[in-house]
């Protein structure tokens, strides 16, 4: 798999990578002597096609988070724009092209490595990952060290050299630490408080009392790689859990944020917080009733604090470590331990700032406790080397005077500082780590980024587990945006016409860079601007005032009821002017607004008599007040309504119905189906239609009902539109109930 990445200085190739095109060729050049070319031919074909298969079986599905709050699934590609990638969706006739500076993260839905499990890669050499110093990271064996030049062997890079001076650290890749989150990855994650802001530097608080909360999603063990500065007199807090104003605070009724050791509430559970005031350093971990405490004091100058910390929720320790030496320990149990998926920083003192933050994975193993300086070697034996590799070979590297095999190489810590570079990060799924600009896309399809010395890789996607863009934060949608929702996906933007995009609706995602149109047949739901959200001088449908047509089917059209005779109900509505339905199709129609039936009356209103068996009453009249009359309806028109009521005709005016409802038996019942449709929409006045066709020119939204005929609604009448058939059942009218049967004796 060494060809899925190759590493360009400028537009000479450093790799060669062996795309689809160059096997073909390779593979056609070797034809048997006397075969007729076609068999060639018909052999690179299938090889294209088999080719072609795989690569799409490759594509693994991605969750991406847009800077507007949208979430899309879907494979990851290359856009030929500089500075854009591309969203994969079958739901979308076409790719939606993103730009990086809209793109927070896209993440696999599996993080799992590959690392140690690829049974290809050839297990006699030892494997390295090697850090930068602009935070980029190469996994592979390293090939050579010569002239202050590093040459490695990825599997994602292939061959690639580097400068000595760069690296920050080498590891075994047993020993890797799997970091879940840092600073340059994650500053969206951070609901920060006024008062605290990303700068150059990190993460930088300025005013005190002012909180941010990291919601990094913690896991029940995980280590903290901090360091953070002050200046002038520290008094800086992180805590486990929410702490900010209206958080969800530690489980007590209100939210204390004052300094202090202990928890003012007894119904809190245990707080576990780290306290750094002037020169000392405090690990908490307490309630109101009992507290465990460590105090030391800062080792580092006064104004800077760097620890590892280790925390277990469900055993309740935390441990804190400055270069290699376990300074304070705390251990409370909670009876039923509470889990926290974030943690609150606090600035109550004079300026600090965050320039490191990383958050890692922890087998809840302990580490020893032994000095660390700046610059060493660890051994596999457990031994310290107070220097760093001086030479390499291939397979033994020396320190100092002294030359270790490879296998004896653990860890190896040079002291340089880190910088991330500007751009977006690409971690692939064997450990690396590219940090660069997006540059477009290569002829074989792969994403070309560019690092921060001018080196241009080429990433095959399907390699990619997680992308980080340079949105650095969540902004508001726009006032007026719809939302399209889809297995799992919420993408703010607005419906359009689909003539341009190859479909029936199209879609304009608010921060892609192209539309898209909608290709599902079901399985999309679009929720439209809310009445507040649309702009003033468009006029606001309300909930119906007039009447409301409703069908056995469950569908709902709001309008005015003109009559009801023998051959069907006359309507009239603003979406499909007048009509007329079978009485078949009826369920209920409202004169005016919806009066509904005292459910103590329900149960006579359903029964059925046996003295009624032959002839049923059909329908239930309502009166505005909500009283009810059964019988068989013979008539309504605009000054009378007919209906018979035990064998006699009864005259009442008009305005005294207020409804209408078809009263059904259960074996007719049984018989309806639910029309067919592609699509449900419904409006903001009330209505929801069942459309078998449908098209949208930008203002109006037209449809086939099979009862209502051709619907025209305007854009702002519209609250959702579904794709697919509805989820309701066909029966919303009131069904008979037969009386039961007296038993007989002979």
């Amino acid at each position: 798999m060494n060809d899925k990445l190759n590493a360009v200085v400028g537009d000479v190739p450093v790799g060669l990578r062996h795309t689809a095109d160059d096997r073909l060729a390779s593979t056609g050049s070797r034809q048997r002597p006397g075969a007729p070319a076609v068999l060639d031919f018909i052999y690179a074909l299938v090889c294209w096609i088999c080719c072609a298969v795989l690569c799409h079986a490759d594509e693994p599905t991605m969750r991406f988070s847009l800077a507007d709050g949208s979430t899309a699934e879907g494979s990851l590609t290359a856009a030929e724009a500089a500075g854009t990638v591309r969203i994969s969706n079958p739901r979308f006739a076409q790719p939606i092209a993103l730009s990086t500076d809209h793109l927070l993260e896209a993440r696999r839905q599996s993080m799992e490595s590959d690392i140690a499990t690829d049974s290809e890669r050839d297990q006699r050499a030892k494997r390295f990952a090697i850090e930068l110093n602009d935070r980029s990271r190469y996994v592979g064996v390293l090939v050579s060290w010569q002239d202050d030049l590093i040459t490695m062997e990825t599997e994602a890079v292939g061959r690639v050299s580097f400068a000595a001076e760069r690296v920050v650290r080498i590891m075994d890749v047993d020993t890797m630490p799997d970091q879940i989150a840092s600073l340059a990855d994650s500053r969206y994650r951070y609901r920060r408080e006024a008062g605290w802001e990303f700068t150059d530097r990190g993460l930088s608080g300025t005013t005190p009392d002012a909180a941010t909360v990291a919601d990094l999603e913690l896991p029940d063990r995980f280590r903290i790689r901090i360091d953070v500065t002050c200046q002038g007199i520290a008094d800086f807090e992180l805590i486990l859990g929410d702490r900010s104003t209206g958080g969800a605070g530690q489980g007590g009724g209100r939210i204390d944020r004052r300094g202090g050791s202990l928890s003012r509430l007894p119904t809190e559970t245990f707080v576990t917080r780290l306290e750094w005031f002037d020169n000392s350093v405090s690990l908490v971990r307490s309630n109101a009733s009992v507290s465990d405490a460590a105090v030391f004091d800062v080792t580092d100058a006064s104004d800077r604090l760097t620890l590892d910390l280790y925390v277990d929720q469900a055993s309740g320790r935390l441990l804190a470590y400055h270069q290699g030496v376990k300074r304070g320990q705390v251990s409370l149990v909670d009876d039923q331990p509470v889990l926290r998926r974030e943690l609150t920083l606090i600035n109550r003192g004079d300026p600090v700032q965050l320039t490191q933050f990383e958050l890692l994975q922890w087998d809840g193993r302990v580490p020893e406790s032994r000095l660390l300086p700046d610059r060493y070697t660890l051994l596999d034996d457990g031994a310290i080397v107070q220097q760093v590799v001086r030479e390499w070979d291939a397979d033994r590297f020396r320190v100092g005077d002294t030359w270790h095999p490879m296998e004896d190489l653990a860890w190896m810590e040079f002291g340089v500082a880190t910088v991330a570079a500007v751009g977006s990060e690409f971690v692939l799924r064997d450990g690396c780590r590219l940090r660069g600009e997006v540059q477009g896309r290569d002829s074989a399809g792969a994403i070309v980024l560019r690092d921060s010395t001018g080196v241009r890789l080429a990433v095959d996607p399907s390699f990619v587990v997680r992308c980080v863009g340079r949105a650095d934060d969540v902004i508001k949608p726009a006032e007026d945006a719809s939302r399209l929702l889809a297995d799992g996906s919420g993408l703010w933007g607005r419906l359009i016409d689909g003539a341009g995009v190859a479909a029936t609706f199209g879609w304009r995602v608010a921060l892609a860079e192209n539309d898209v149109g909608i290709a599902a047949d079901e399985g999309v739901t679009i929720e439209f601007a809310s009445p507040s959200e649309v702009t003033a001088d468009v006029e606001l449908p309300t909930k119906s005032k007039t009447g409301m047509l409703q069908l056995r089917s469950g569908d709902r059209l709001p309008g005015q009821l003109i009559s009801i005779q023998s051959d069907g109900v006359r309507f009239r509505s603003a979406v499909c002017d007048e009509i007329r339905v079978p009485l078949n199709a009826v369920s209920r129609v409202d004169a005016g607004p919806a009066v509904e039936l005292d459910p103590s009356d329900l149960p006579w209103l359903t029964s059925l008599p046996r003295r009624m068996v032959d002839a049923p009453p059909t329908h239930v009249l309502v009166s505005p007040d909500g009283d009810a009359l059964r019988g068989r309806l013979l008539s309504l028109d605009q000054q009378d309504v007919r209906i018979e009521v035990r064998d006699r005709t009864r005259l009442i005016d008009r305005a005294s119905v207020a409804a209408v409802i078809w009263l059904d038996q259960a074996e007719n019942g049984a018989e309806q189906k639910t029309p067919s449709c592609r699509y449900v929409v419904t409006t903001r006045d009330g209505a929801r239609l069942g459309l078998q066709t449908a098209s949208f020119d930008g203002h109006v939204l037209q449809g086939t009902h099979p009862q209502f005929g051709n619907c025209r609604i305007p854009v702002g009448s519209l609250e959702r539109l579904s794709f697919g058939s509805k989820e309701t059942s066909w029966r919303e009218s009131l069904e008979l109930v037969p009386v039961k049967q007296p038993k007989t004796f002979q």
